[in-house]
């Protein structure tokens, strides 16, 4: 199963050709994966100002196959995948016109649940266990 979000590109989003800027890409991602956390009932500022468990991001990649523009209409596909106790992974299918066959970019991100203070990997939070069991 995966988690479908909707976003306009802005104007804000591109560069000084118009077409979307690569970095912001990742960041619609990470707009999806948020939103599909909320979805599932986990309160992002609790999640975020967690003290005892950290989640970053130690891998990502982006393939596009073709520009974005200012006006389009994005779908956005996550399927999450857990890898071991402490980390799992986010296949993106980003697509154009609302439409999963206009396929413009793909993009995978990587995390890890660490301790904060420590700085060594924890395990997944049991919020987090039960997200990834949804997809």
């Amino acid at each position: 199963m995966s988690f479908t979000y909707f976003r306009t590109v802005r104007l804000s989003d591109t560069d000084a050709a118009g077409v979307v800027y690569f970095a912001n890409v990742l960041t619609f991602c990470h707009e999806a994966y948020e939103e599909s956390l909320a979805h599932t009932g986990i309160d992002l500022k609790t999640f975020v100002g967690n003290s005892e468990t950290a989640v970053p991001v130690i891998h990502s990649s982006v393939d596009f196959f073709r520009p974005l523009f200012c006006g389009d209409k994005l779908l956005i596909t996550l399927t999450p995948r857990q890898i071991s106790l402490n980390e799992f992974e986010i296949y993106y299918h980003i697509s154009a016109n609302l439409s999963r066959k206009d396929q413009v970019a793909k993009a995978h991100t990587r995390h890890v649940c660490i301790n904060p203070g420590s700085r060594k990997r924890a395990n997944l939070p049991e919020a987090l266990v039960n997200w990834l069991k949804l997809f």
